[in-house]
Formats: C-alpha cells, sequence, structure tokens
C-alpha cells in the first residue's frame, strides 16, 4: 500500500511545525478545516459503511472508509479526474 498525501504533512509533525510558527489568528479557518479533512481521510475518522454478502452462507463484508470530499485533496480530486469531472 503505497503512503497516504497526509503523511507527508504528518511525517515529523511537519504541519504542525509550521502551525506554530505562523503568528495567532493568521491561518485562514478555510485553511484549517480542510487540512484536518486532508489529515482524516480514509481513515475510521471519518466514518465508514460496511458491506455484506447477500448470501447467507458467506460471511464476507468490507469495510469502506469515507473520503474527506475536499477538492483539496489529491485522492478525492485523482477520483474525480478519473470519472471525468471537473475541479473548479
Amino acid at each position: 500500500m503505497s503512503p497516504r498525501f497526509s503523511h507527508v504533512f504528518k511525517f515529523g509533525q511537519r504541519w504542525l511545525n509550521w502551525l506554530n510558527r505562523q503568528p495567532p489568528d493568521s491561518v485562514r479557518t478555510v485553511v484549517m478545516e480542510t487540512m484536518v479533512k486532508i489529515m482524516a481521510c480514509g481513515t475510521s475518522l471519518m466514518g465508514w459503511s460496511i458491506w455484506r454478502c447477500p448470501d447467507p452462507q458467506c460471511n464476507s463484508e468490507k469495510r469502506v472508509k469515507f473520503t474527506c470530499k475536499s477538492q483539496s485533496c489529491h485522492i478525492v480530486a485523482s477520483k474525480l479526474a478519473y470519472n471525468g469531472l471537473t475541479i473548479r
């Protein structure tokens, strides 16, 4: 499995180190919200759905974790591009 995009920001606490060097109240709320979404994207923090086999004899199930739905996230943007949708 390849590393997630958020690992770039988490490695060595890069995001927190950068954030701590900024003057108080200088980082816009939308930036903070987007970063929180990107960090949680594809994890159980965003929630998940469970898909079960309809056959009563089959015990197979799969948990599908939700994405952040943020256009700033490369996972979401690549899915939109794959489906032929454009990002505005």
